[in-house]
C-alpha cells in the first residue's frame, strides 16, 4: 500500500481515506447483519414443560421493547386462528421474555408475529410414545355405590388439561348405552392445585327427590343396576400426550343412603408408645376420599397439633395416621371436621337431602367432632367419655 501511494497523484491520496473508512463501514454492518441472522428465536424449559419463549431484541423493531402496542405476538399454527396466544411478557438483558398463560402443547408449531409479519416459527418437540400420564385411580374405588352417589374421583400421574371432562368421560349402564347428563357441566372444572385430581359431581338437582330436576328427569344412578365409567384414551394432558389407552370402573349401584356418618362408632388402633407406628381409625364405611385428607387431625394434649401424614385405605373404609415422632403416652384427641361426607354427601351435621317437612328436628351447626384417648405405657387406646 506504502509504494503504491508513492506513485499517486496527491488528489488520490486524499480519496483512500474515506474509501478505507466507506469498505470498513461497509464490513461492520455486514457483520451486524450477521449477528441479527444468527439470533433466533428459543425455547425456556421448566423440567420437560416448554414454558417460554425467548426473543432477542435486535430482531424486534426499537418500539416492540417499550409499547405494548408492538410487542410481539404468538399464534398457534394451523387453527386459522389470529388470535395471540395469552401470556406475560417481561424484559431480561438484551431478550425479550414470554411466558405463555398455560405451557405450550408438545407437537404443536408456534408463530411469532411483530407488526403484523411473521418473525418466527418454532415447533415444540413431542413426547416420546412411552411418556404418557396415566389415571391413578377412581374414587370411590368400592364396587358397591349407593344410587345417590354424589362425587367421583380422577387422580392422574401429572396435570391434565382442563375443561375436557364432558368430552372424554361417559357412563353406560347394563346395555352399554350412554347414560345421558350424568355430570355437572362445570366451567372452571373442579381440579386441585396442581390438576392431577378432578371432581365430577353427579347433577345433585337430580338427585334431591324433591326438586324439579328430579321430578322430571330422575335421579342420575338407578338402584340395582349396572354401571360403567369410561375415561377415553384421547384425553390429553397439559403437554399434549393422551393416555396410553382407555379406563373403566364397573359398579353397581345399591338403595340410598341417608344417614349422616357416626364418628362415635369408629374404632381406634393401639400404636406403641416409644415408636412411629400408625394410628389407624375403622370408619366402618366408605366415606369421602378428598375430604377424609382434609378435615382429621390428632391433638395433644396441650391442644397442638400432631405433626404427620394421613393416608387412606381399604375403600376408604380406613385412614392411617402416621405421626413424624414417636408416640409418648398421654391423653389425645382425634378431631374431625364437620364437613367431612358419606359418598352420599351426608356430612357430620345433617343429611344430604334433609326432610324439611319435620320441623320437630333440629339443624346442628357444629364445626368440629372430637373423639378423646388415652394412650397408656402398655400402648393400648382407652376411650374417653
Amino acid at each position: 500500500m506504502i509504494g503504491f501511494c508513492k506513485h499517486c497523484q496527491p488528489g488520490w491520496i486524499r480519496l483512500c481515506t474515506p474509501h478505507n473508512l466507506i469498505f470498513w463501514v461497509v464490513i461492520w454492518l455486514s457483520a451486524c447483519r450477521h449477528r441479527a441472522e444468527m439470533a433466533t428465536v428459543t425455547l425456556r424449559w421448566n423440567g420437560n414443560r416448554a414454558t417460554g419463549l425467548s426473543i432477542p431484541k435486535n430482531l424486534l423493531p426499537p418500539v416492540a421493547a417499550g409499547s405494548p402496542a408492538h410487542l410481539p405476538e404468538i399464534r398457534l399454527v394451523g387453527t386459522g386462528n389470529q388470535t395471540a396466544v395469552l401470556g406475560q411478557y417481561r424484559t431480561a438483558g438484551e431478550e425479550v421474555l414470554f411466558e405463555p398463560l398455560v405451557p405450550f402443547t408438545r407437537g404443536l408449531r408456534y408463530q411469532v408475529w411483530v407488526l403484523g409479519k411473521r418473525l418466527d416459527e418454532i415447533e415444540i418437540p413431542a413426547l416420546t410414545p412411552g411418556d404418557a400420564p396415566a389415571l391413578l385411580a377412581v374414587f370411590p374405588s368400592q364396587d358397591s355405590l349407593p344410587e345417590n352417589l354424589l362425587k367421583i374421583y380422577l387422580r392422574f400421574s401429572r396435570p391434565m388439561r382442563e375443561g375436557q371432562a364432558q368430552k372424554y368421560v361417559g357412563l353406560l349402564n347394563n346395555e352399554n348405552d350412554t347414560v345421558p347428563g350424568v355430570f355437572l357441566d362445570l366451567q372452571p372444572e373442579l381440579w386441585n392445585t396442581d390438576r392431577t385430581v378432578l371432581t365430577l359431581w353427579l347433577d345433585p338437582g337430580r338427585i334431591k327427590r324433591d326438586l324439579q330436576p328430579n321430578r322430571l328427569l330422575g335421579s342420575p344412578l338407578q338402584n340395582g343396576t349396572r354401571y360403567r365409567l369410561v375415561v377415553s384414551a384421547a384425553w390429553p394432558d397439559e403437554q399434549g400426550a393422551c393416555l396410553p389407552k382407555s379406563y373403566a370402573k364397573s359398579f353397581v349401584t345399591v338403595p340410598r343412603d341417608s344417614l349422616s356418618p357416626d364418628p362415635g362408632q369408629w374404632r381406634i388402633n393401639q400404636p406403641q408408645p416409644g415408636t412411629g407406628q400408625p394410628l389407624e381409625v375403622d370408619l366402618g364405611e366408605t366415606l369421602d376420599y378428598s375430604l377424609l385428607r382434609e378435615t382429621l387431625s390428632i391433638l395433644d394434649e396441650g391442644g397442638k397439633i400432631v405433626s404427620g401424614e394421613w393416608q387412606v385405605m381399604s375403600e376408604e373404609k380406613k385412614c392411617q395416621f402416621k405421626p413424624q415422632a414417636v408416640w409418648v403416652p398421654g391423653t389425645y384427641e382425634l378431631r374431625i371436621e364437620s364437613r367431612l361426607e358419606d359418598l352420599s354427601g351426608n356430612n357430620l351435621n345433617r343429611p344430604f337431602e334433609r326432610d324439611v317437612a319435620r320441623k320437630n328436628v333440629p339443624a346442628t351447626a357444629i364445626d368440629f367432632f372430637e373423639r378423646p384417648f388415652r394412650l397408656g405405657t402398655t400402648g393400648h387406646v382407652h376411650p374417653l367419655p
